[in-house]
């Protein structure tokens, strides 16, 4: 009889302790399950991280590099970067339970600042992408109260940078309107003034004689793909009027991209263009003159030959 108690007892603890890992088990199931559905649309938790991380805009580096190569913004990067965008897409996920999945200007905003990020977390620089100047034209429009009018002709992760370089219907240069925005109407390489000099070799170490006969670094000047994609990348709101000051305005603009890319106004006839641009603004017959003129045509382009370099 005290066996078969032992055994009785024993039989009740052994069923006590399945029903307990049972509870238990469903306990952990049903916390899981809540816990999935409070993160709701969190990007990195739903399963669709690669359609959520902004594209690098560039093509990855060597692993094994051990020199620089030209970034896409026309600066050096060590020749390992970018990561690929795998790699990024798993740091991402590793770092952001929260990724956002918006279509809103904030959360796309975030996309690109948590992306960049992930690149500084694998040793590689913001410019060995485009995502920086991407980024940048995503937070000029948060003081444009049309700002979602625009994003809703955007895929999730473009950019009025993004739209620049490409084809588009050219609504806002359609408009007419002097200083409408030429870099989100997909006409920016019509827009940005011709550099007026053939592009330096970036390898090069020695200098060369620029335009306007002083010595620039032979590396200069950039493309004019290089710097048409930096003017694109700085500014949402590129000129595209035929006005006086739209036109100042462009060279401004790619005045300011040639020093981005590291070299000297003087590696292009830019400056001399502009100077007899502006010399125009107190000359009460400007509008006439303006209407012989070409898009970027100013008077230095009339009065001698756009790459004779001065004697």
């Amino acid at each position: 009889m005290y066996r078969r108690g032992v055994s009785g007892r024993t039989r009740k603890l052994l069923i006590g302790g399945a029903a307990a890992a049972l509870l238990g088990s469903a306990l952990a199931v049903g916390t899981g399950m809540g816990q999935a559905a409070e993160q709701g649309n969190a990007g990195a938790g739903s399963g669709n991280i690669n359609a959520l991380v902004p594209a690098l805009g560039f093509s990855p580096g060597n692993p094994n590099a051990t020199a620089d190569r030209v970034g896409p913004t026309g600066v050096k990067v060590p020749g390992r970067c970018p990561p690929t965008q795998a790699q990024v897409n798993a740091q991402v996920a590793l770092k952001n339970a929260d990724f956002p999945s918006g279509t809103d200007l904030e959360s796309r905003i975030r996309r690109f600042e948590k992306t960049l990020s992930a690149i500084q977390d694998l040793k590689c620089p913001a410019s060995s992408t485009t995502l920086l100047g991407r980024l940048k034209s995503l937070t000029a429009l948060r003081g444009n109260p049309n700002r979602d009018n625009i994003l809703r002709g955007f895929g999730l992760n473009e950019t009025p940078a993004d739209k620049a370089p490409a084809t588009g219907s050219g609504d806002a240069a359609a408009s007419g309107a002097p200083g409408s925005a030429g870099a989100g109407s997909g006409n920016i390489n019509a827009l940005v003034p011709a550099l007026g000099f053939s592009p330096g070799n970036p390898n090069a170490t020695a200098d060369r004689v620029g335009p306007t006969g002083v010595k620039v670094p032979g590396r200069c000047p950039p493309t004019q793909a290089q710097v048409n994609a930096q003017v694109a990348l700085k500014n949402a709101d590129f000129p595209s009027g035929t006005d006086l000051e739209s036109r100042i305005r462009r060279f401004e603009k790619t005045l300011s991209a040639i020093q981005d890319l590291k070299c000297p106004a003087s590696s292009t006839t830019l400056l001399g263009r502009l100077n007899s641009l502006t010399a125009l603004r107190g000359n009460p017959n400007r509008d006439n003159i303006l209407r012989g003129f070409g898009l970027n045509e100013t008077p230095a382009d009339k009065a001698a030959p756009q790459n004779a370099p001065a004697k």
